[in-house]
């Protein structure tokens, strides 16, 4: 069943170690690509969970877009933008004063 990978940190499963290069490029191994049907131009969600975890979640565009249609189905999108754009804007000029008028 784990092929290659065996337990270790934490009990979880231990694939693979690999770098940063200096263009903060990670590789990911091929099992690991392969198993997880990653192909080029896969996209990736990068989180940062601790201080020493990263996580990266293969992300499914199509699905993505498919369930925010339904979400969002009757909503004005536009006017939603348009207060998160005020409230960034708001909370910017509270946390940098030059901001302000």
């Amino acid at each position: 069943m784990f092929k290659n990978g065996y337990y270790g940190i934490y009990g979880r499963m231990v694939e693979a170690v690999t770098k940063i290069d200096r263009a903060g490029r990670v590789v990911i191994p091929k099992e690991i690509r392969e198993r997880m049907g990653l192909k080029e131009e896969a996209t990736l969600l990068v989180a940062d969970a601790t201080d020493e975890i990263v996580i990266l979640k293969k992300l499914d565009v199509k699905e993505l877009g498919k369930r925010l249609r339904q979400e969002l189905k009757g909503m004005d999108v536009e006017a939603i933008g348009r207060k998160v754009e005020e409230e960034s804007d708001e909370q910017a000029r509270k946390e940098h004063k030059a901001l302000r008028n």
